[in-house]
């Protein structure tokens, strides 16, 4: 199993692929990204096609796919020991729930492997992204954002991760370069070895 596994977890438009792309020069790790981007290409879906109050068939199916593509990395890393950081975790759960209810959350909860991956999860560093207005853009891919909508998403997963007994670390900061060191001095307490330079601003 590998040693570093690293989540960057949180709703859509948080900032997470920035954060991830901030990280690149420090860390030497693979980078497994856009898994729900990349999702949503193999489908050829624009929005329309899977938006939950209109399609909450293909949301569900959307999310599906995502959580074990999710479940796929881990295993496929942990086999062949590699570090990694992702920029995904227990969202597409989340997502059900919020958009859809909680029969669709049940549904997701009892995929094949989703217990052993969150019971995995609890030795990972995640780092949970709160939503910012400032962050807030309309890719014209994703959910439409709506700051509220976001915060009440923000709440629930760290609820579920509390209910699940893995730790998080959450990011309240606005500040790049401050969400960028709090990071990394985490990564350096737990997974020194995966770091390419880090001198703390402070």
């Amino acid at each position: 199993m590998s040693k570093c596994r690293i989540y960057l977890s949180g709703a859509h438009s948080t900032g997470k692929t920035t954060i991830l792309n901030d990280l690149k020069p420090h860390l030497n790790l693979q980078f497994e990204e856009e898994i729900a981007r990349r999702v949503i290409r193999k489908f050829s879906w624009k929005r329309d096609d899977f938006l939950p109050e209109t399609q909450p068939e293909n949301f569900l199916k959307l999310n599906e796919e995502i959580l074990r593509r999710q479940i796929q990395t881990d295993e496929e890393n942990g086999r062949i020991s590699k570090d990694f950081i992702a920029d995904r975790c227990i969202d597409p759960l989340i997502y059900v729930q919020k958009y859809i209810g909680d029969d669709a959350l049940r549904k997701l909860r009892e995929l094949p492997g989703v217990l052993e991956w969150t019971d995995r999860l609890k030795t990972a560093l995640i780092f949970v992204i709160k939503p910012q207005k400032e962050c807030i853009v309309d890719d014209e891919v994703r959910l439409s954002p709506k700051l509220e909508e976001l915060d009440a998403f923000h709440n629930s997963i760290l609820q579920e991760y509390k209910l699940l007994g893995i730790p998080v670390f959450e990011i309240t900061d606005l500040d790049r370069q401050k969400r960028k060191a709090f990071i990394l001095d985490k990564i350096q307490q737990r997974f020194p070895g995966v770091l390419i330079s880090f001198q703390h601003p402070g």
